[in-house]
């Protein structure tokens, strides 16, 4: 008796989904395999002993195509596996770098702030330093505006005793022309 080739891939076990895959894979093996085809009514059959070989080869091709498939997915577990040693690894190799960069971070933190006292001490020493500054400038010129001050009085008191030297030796002139004057010119007090 003779098969379409539905009935070759419902012999074969296929699902109602698969269906439509199968018949093709069916096809192309009648034509593969060189298998000739009779026409019965309407329908194109298969004979008995040519449907036997072809159900074997697509079983042959199926057990090859699941043993390829395991041997990718055992292929894949062990890549798999490469990959989380490798992971494993890195996130060691990571978590020992993040402690690193960590401590190294800390010891930074420790001396900048180190540094950072440091230089809040010497802003207040410049500070402390240009106050001192300040004060000495502000004494500076204070003293120098008592020196001028003292200078002025000086120079006035000079130009004092020079008024006071002159308007003396003025009047010693009088009182030697008045010693050396004569009677008449002390009675008239005329002593030019």
């Amino acid at each position: 008796m003779s098969k379409t080739v539905r009935e070759i891939a419902l012999a074969m076990g296929t699902s109602a989904a698969d269906m439509i895959k199968e018949k093709q894979r069916i096809r192309d093996e009648i034509k593969r395999q060189n298998i000739a085809v009779n026409k019965s009514g309407n329908k194109f059959v298969i004979d008995d002993g040519d449907v036997q070989k072809i159900i074997d080869a697509l079983q042959d091709k199926t057990i090859e195509d699941e043993s390829k498939t395991n041997e990718e997915k055992e292929e894949l577990l062990r890549k798999i596996e490469e990959l989380k040693a490798r992971n494993d690894k890195l996130e060691e190799d990571n978590r020992s770098k993040t402690e690193e960069i960590n401590r190294i971070s800390s010891n930074k933190d420790e001396e900048i702030k180190r540094l950072n006292k440091k230089i809040e001490k010497y802003a207040d020493d410049f500070k402390d330093l240009n106050d001192k500054q300040m004060q000495l400038n502000n004494q500076q010129q204070q003293l120098q505006a008592k020196i001028l001050e003292q200078t002025k009085q000086l120079n006035d008191s000079q130009q004092q005793l020079l008024d006071s030297a002159e308007k003396s030796s003025k009047l010693q002139d009088k009182v030697d022309k008045m010693e050396n004057a004569s009677l008449w010119q002390r009675i008239t007090r005329k002593f030019e």
